[in-house]
């Protein structure tokens, strides 16, 4: 039997922790963004070094393998991951004070460089693959659904949510407008001077593009009665998974336990 418009719109996940309910999801977060600062401000060695935040980031890529998205999840971990090795190695080596752990001619790693670069470098691993977990599991129109449902208004959900398609679309219209130029001849690939000079080229028909994509995006709006006043159905219907409750009390549970080490830790300390 042929399916309706309206059964073929809704999206119906097989992997239950993927298709967990976006507020639980965004809950899950917030928890272990709470978690790793905790764990964040337990010091180990003489050095006062935060290294419990590096068995704590395994637990990002298990959390990509349970939702049957880790090939997708770590692609986008990879950007964070050069951002996050760049500030260690910034902060290892420029930031001074205390001990000098290690040195080499005129470069050298002191206790409080060392002390921020993990702390820092941890920090942004974690929470930002936390907040990609999310995103690559959760799709725009889950998102927007879910604001509307726990009551945000209609408009301010579509901002919050057409802003990150936003992102999408013009990444792929910067990645259009770069295979056109490839296909001209001009040199998109090379040393860093090569990358700027295509890339400038690039912003002006991206910005008129954004521009006139946007007015194309009011019309839509209007034709289906965005700004109407009045009570609206929905076609789109977020789904639960069933697995809510149980991710949301293991969540709190590793989070108390956290936190109790913690104080356990400063009382005995």
């Amino acid at each position: 039997m042929e399916k309706t418009f309206t059964e073929k719109i809704q999206i119906h996940k097989k992997n239950k922790i993927a298709g967990l309910y976006p507020a639980t999801k965004f809950k899950v977060v917030l928890l272990f963004s709470l978690s790793t600062f905790i764990i964040n401000t337990i010091k180990l060695t003489d050095a006062k070094l935060a290294l419990l935040l590096i068995p704590w980031v395994l637990l990002v890529p298990f959390m990509f393998a349970l939702t049957g998205e880790f090939k997708k999840c770590m692609k986008s971990m990879k950007a964070v991951s050069v951002v996050a090795i760049f500030i260690i190695v910034v902060q290892a080596f420029i930031v001074s004070g205390g001990a000098i752990l290690w040195r080499w001619h005129f470069v050298s790693i002191c206790e409080k460089g060392l002390q921020t670069a993990i702390s820092l470098g941890f920090l942004v691993l974690n929470i930002a693959g936390v907040f990609i977990w999310m995103l690559q599991t959760t799709t725009t129109k889950e998102i927007s659904r879910c604001l509307e449902e726990s009551g945000m208004s209609y408009k301010v959900a579509y901002i919050f949510t057409s802003s990150l398609e936003m992102i999408k679309i013009l990444g792929k219209n910067s990645q259009t407008i770069l295979d056109a130029q490839r296909a001209r001849g001009v040199e998109t690939e090379g040393n860093l001077k090569i990358r700027m000079k295509a890339f400038f080229p690039t912003l002006v028909p991206l910005i008129l593009g954004g521009i006139i994509g946007s007015e194309e995006r009011v019309l839509t709006l209007e034709a289906r009665g965005f700004s109407i006043k009045g009570e609206r159905t929905h076609l789109f219907n977020l789904e639960k998974s069933g697995y809510e409750k149980l991710i949301l009390t293991i969540s709190i549970i590793i989070t108390i336990l956290i936190l109790a080490g913690r104080i356990y830790l400063w009382i005995m300390n």
